[in-house]
């Protein structure tokens, strides 16, 4: 007899979608049958009229974080909660490296926030500060732990320590691993920065005109050829412009390993909210762009180019975001775990910018198998973990904060109709979310070890 029977779905599966019944046993999926053919089950659920997709796995969230002296509106417990009411069943949240600190000692406070809170399963990338010559020793022993990618802030201390983090480069290629790029040249930053103040513009107004679309490009372009000497795969994180992406084809018509992610914000929202009064509320970094580098994101989603959308959560108050005295100090991030699959599947799917198997791709798929997750996330598949999102396509929600589970106390989107929400999310066989009322324990999530990359990942 099987724990759980989910019948009657239209479910996303490998290159189908279709009508399918579900089993699932010892929290793994044990059977996709057509409908009317399973055994019978300990409980079933009534997918008539959904659509039954993997979990969502974002790829890149921050919680619990802590920076310019405040901490986080969400940790794990929070953090975790707002995700599966989204339809977000695995997060891989950046651990960071204390300055002269220990990579093994990132991995192990990150996984004691986590531990007794996540009701996710979660995994970590390592966020490399400091690539002294004893973290760069630590490079395999992080692979070995599960925790196979390095992220690099180009715009933190970059500069002066290039040719260290160019042996972190080869380092992690050498190991199996990945390096994830958060790409803003900081030099071009810095100039355009002083320039600004020089002219008494110090609001938050001035903030996108003091990170351009030119500085994105300009790093990226630099991280492509130090990984074109080293031999590294690189995965850039929220990128948000055209002059990005450009760069990013070039590079992959010149045969580099190269990944592209980008975040909601940059699909949905644009400059000029930047301008209006309490626009920090809509401060990231990169900043919003305008209206022409949103559409190149979009045709980016359709034609490959870019591989995954994941959220970059980081979410504060409105305190926290207001408190700043000029734009070089406002402190970057919001709430958007919620919101990523349902408004992806709204302006997406239904817009008919994207199909349904992409939006499954781009949400669950891609990151499962670029970050060394899968076939254990990221899809509906005989022996996958049974994270499953039962999803009603004709349910509209308008986003407004009170009913939204991050503890920030705004939401970006606060007031978009969003056309299409989940109704159960599933979790290793248990229901963690029903009806957009969380059901699941503290700590239940798992940490789960990652693979190392695999550059072969497109044809797993």
């Amino acid at each position: 007899m099987l724990d759980l029977a989910i019948v009657g779905g239209n479910a996303v599966t490998p290159g189908k979608v279709g009508l399918a019944d579900i089993g699932v046993s010892g929290g793994r999926i044990v059977t996709v049958a057509a409908p009317g053919k399973l055994e019978t089950a300990t409980r079933t659920i009534d997918a008539r009229g959904m659509l039954v997709m993997p979990g969502a796995v974002d790829v890149h969230t921050h919680l619990d974080a802590q920076m310019h002296g405040a901490r986080s509106a969400d940790d794990f417990l929070s953090g975790t909660i707002a995700a599966a009411a989204g339809g977000v069943t695995t997060i891989v949240d950046y651990a960071f490296q204390r300055n002269g600190g220990h990579l093994t000692e990132a991995i192990r406070n990150w996984r004691e926030k986590a531990r007794e809170r996540a009701i996710i399963d979660y995994g970590f990338h390592i966020a490399v500060l400091d690539p002294s010559a004893t973290a760069l020793e630590e490079v395999a022993s992080a692979v070995d732990r599960g925790c196979p990618s390095f992220k690099v802030f180009m715009i933190r201390r970059f500069e002066a320590r290039a040719h260290d983090f160019l042996k972190l480069f080869a380092k992690s290629a050498q190991n199996g691993g990945l390096m994830t790029i958060h790409a803003e040249d900081e030099n071009i930053i810095s100039f355009c920065t002083q320039r600004l103040l020089d002219e008494g513009k110090t609001g938050a107004q001035y903030f996108a005109d003091s990170r351009p679309p030119i500085s994105e490009a300009a790093a990226v372009a630099r991280a492509l050829k130090m990984a074109e000497f080293t031999g590294a795969p690189l995965y850039f994180v929220h990128l948000s412009s055209a002059a990005a992406l450009d760069e990013i084809r070039r590079a992959r018509a010149a045969g580099l390993t190269v990944l592209a992610e980008t975040r909601p914000i940059y699909l949905y929202l644009t400059e000029e909210l930047l301008r209006q009064p309490d626009g920090v509320r809509f401060v990231g970094q990169p900043p919003l762009r305008s209206a022409a580098d949103r559409d190149a994101l979009w045709k980016g989603l359709a034609d490959g180019t870019v591989d995954v959308v994941a959220t970059d959560h980081c979410s504060w108050s409105l305190k926290e975001k207001r408190a700043a005295e000029t734009f070089t100090h406002l402190i970057p991030g919001m709430a958007n775990l919620e919101t990523l699959v349902p408004m992806l599947y709204s302006e997406g799917v239904l817009s008919g910018r994207i199909s349904i198997e992409r939006m499954v791709d781009l949400v669950a798929t891609n990151p499962a198998k670029i970050f060394g997750l899968y076939p254990r996330k990221g899809v509906i598949a005989r022996g996958a973990d049974a994270d499953l999102v039962i999803f009603d396509p004709h349910q509209t929600v308008v986003v407004h904060q009170p009913e939204m589970h991050s503890g920030s106390d705004y939401d970006p989107f606060e007031g978009v109709e969003v056309r299409g929400w989940p109704r159960t999310t599933i979790s290793r066989g248990e229901v963690i979310v029903d009806q957009r009322k969380p059901r699941a324990a503290a700590g239940r999530g798992r940490f789960i070890p990652r693979e190392p990359f695999d550059s072969g990942w497109r044809h797993a």
